[in-house]
């Protein structure tokens, strides 16, 4: 039984099995963990397709409101040129002198100077509205992409 060569090979079976059972367990975690990847980046590439869906959603909706906009102005700018729209009339304080002869002037001019300065005013308007639908929309994709990451985080 002191046999050395049984101990050598008792050590050997020893070492061999042990080495066996390491790699086994080794692959088994290897396969586990890709099992884990999987199923992580199917549940990664569904969120990606519900938020593409959702900017899909929000884009739709922007650009109805932008265009809803663009026909305002249009319709504005229609008023402004047939002289439904035009700019309030102002008294001004100021008392020219008995002496002036007022004359006609040149209505024409001062018509279409008004309706050119109405069409520039809803301009104006016109891009302060876009831009601040614009602004909005961001912040909502913002915070809706903050929202979605946090709760991944938690």
């Amino acid at each position: 039984m002191f046999n050395i060569y049984v101990w050598i090979a008792v050590a050997i079976a020893v070492i061999g099995f042990g080495g066996y059972e390491h790699h086994a367990g080794y692959q088994q975690r290897v396969d586990e963990d890709q099992a884990e990847i999987t199923r992580l980046n199917t549940e990664a590439r569904a969120k990606e397709a519900e938020y593409a869906k959702k900017l899909v959603i929000a884009n739709n909706a922007l650009k109805k409101a932008k265009d809803d906009v663009q026909t305002k102005k249009i319709n504005l700018i229609a008023d402004a040129d047939s002289g439904k729209l035009r700019l309030p009339q102002t008294s001004c304080g100021v008392s020219a002198s008995s002496g002036a002869t007022s004359g006609p002037g040149n209505t024409a001019n001062e018509s279409e100077s008004e309706r050119q300065t109405v069409k520039e005013l809803v301009g104006i308007a016109t891009d302060g509205d876009t831009a601040i639908l614009s602004l909005n929309a961001c912040i909502k994709q913002y915070n809706e992409v903050r929202e979605l990451v946090n709760k991944g985080v938690k």
